[in-house]
């Protein structure tokens, strides 16, 4: 006869479950503050058992193995929505430091303007700093020294990028590009003895060649990245005595007293020593001056109460002075009621002294407080002309 009904083979672990009555552990993991009393209450309530410390959990729950499960039935019962936000524990605290911001923040400025970045070599050639034409007794010809180079080509660790960027634009020139505009943000060494390491500042190295660029191109560039960088109060100066850069065409940028920034067009012999045929344009931004002097904080401005008064003022100067000297005396004599100032003309021509140019500005005057009047307004100019007389400049008539 065959034997009738069902035969269950059942070899699984019939033992409960058990773990241990943990409410410190639980209040951590969650982040919540509910008392064991508490806790205990709602674990019976789904058919849990605590006594002694220890938990036992209902036959019918094999998914209980670890305190994590435990923490999700008190959680449900206690209310997601009431467990406050917080950071998740045992990961890292990962941020950007301000260094870090500074590059992102200067990478942003120069693909905005149209520049694409590169990365060069730290290794070069001596032979390098005899093509930028730097004198034999140049501090920037103070290079680290390998010891063990691969080659006479890479032999020393750059004291600048320049000639690394003038390489990169010498190939794409050769390579028949018509244009090229590029930067990097590049290390350079700086020897400190044999017993200490390098120091390894960091530049932001600009280079352009094209008909569509020129000089102010260049100084444009820099000057939307002080802008960005909210550095407002800086001086610029011509340079004439810089082997690697055209005498005429050259200019330093200094801020306290320190130099930021040095670019102009490359002189003709130092572009021919790098095989470039067409006029090219390098400059070279300190990263440590730029962080040092770098405004962090953004002031809200309201939108003005009262009308503005425009006025133009043309003057007569040298040649050789900078607009921004002029710019910076006609600031300070007029005031907080000077809004904005800006260089509409510069004229050279017939008309003009030899030796002379013709710088015109528009000046636009508000008040905070009241409409300023035309006597208010006149004021201010006699007041700006006085200002620039103390640079040898004129009043155009």
């Amino acid at each position: 006869d065959i034997v009738g009904g069902v035969v269950d083979c059942d070899h699984s672990d019939k033992t409960p479950v058990t773990l241990l009555f943990e409410p410190e552990w639980v209040n951590n993991f969650i982040g919540i503050d509910v008392s064991a009393e508490e806790q205990k209450k709602i674990l019976e309530k789904i058919d849990f058992k605590v006594e002694n410390g220890v938990i036992t959990a209902p036959s019918f729950r094999n998914d209980i193995e670890h305190q994590a499960d435990i923490s999700e039935e008190i959680a449900r019962f206690y209310g997601y929505d009431k467990i406050p936000d917080r950071a998740l524990s045992g990961v890292a605290d990962g941020r950007y430091t301000d260094r870090q911001k500074l590059e992102k923040l200067v990478t942003d400025v120069m693909l905005s303007e149209g520049l694409s970045e590169v990365c060069t070599y730290t290794f070069i050639s001596p032979k390098e700093y005899d093509k930028l034409r730097l004198p034999a007794d140049s501090p920037r010809r103070d290079s680290v020294k390998i010891m063990n180079p691969l080659g006479e080509d890479t032999s020393i660790m750059r004291t600048t990028a320049i000639p690394s960027m003038l390489e990169v634009l010498s190939r794409n020139y050769n390579n028949r590009n018509p244009k090229a505009a590029l930067f990097e943000i590049a290390v350079s060494f700086k020897p400190r003895g044999t017993e200490e390491l390098p120091e390894e500042p960091k530049n932001i190295v600009m280079g352009l060649y094209g008909e569509e660029y020129d000089y102010f191109s260049l100084k444009g560039v820099i000057e939307e990245l002080l802008y960005k960088t909210g550095i407002a109060d800086y001086d610029i100066e011509r340079v004439t005595d810089d082997p690697i850069l055209h005498p005429g065409r050259a200019a330093r940028i200094t801020v306290g007293g320190k130099t930021l920034a040095l670019l102009g067009e490359v002189h003709p012999e130092t572009a021919k020593n790098f095989s470039i045929g067409t006029r090219s344009y390098v400059a070279e931004v300190s990263m440590d001056v730029l962080f040092e002097n770098r405004g962090t904080e953004k002031v809200y401005t309201p939108l003005p109460k009262f009308p503005a008064v425009t006025r133009d003022l043309a003057v007569v100067c040298d040649k050789a002075m900078p607009v921004l000297s002029l710019e910076k005396e006609i600031q300070t004599a007029v005031g907080k009621n000077l809004e904005n100032i800006s260089l509409f003309d510069v004229y050279e021509g017939n008309q003009i002294e030899n030796g002379k140019k013709s710088v015109a500005f528009s000046l636009k005057l508000r008040s905070k407080d009241k409409t300023l009047t035309d006597d208010d307004a006149d004021s201010a100019m006699k007041k700006a002309v006085k200002a620039i007389e103390k640079l040898g400049a004129t009043l155009r008539s």
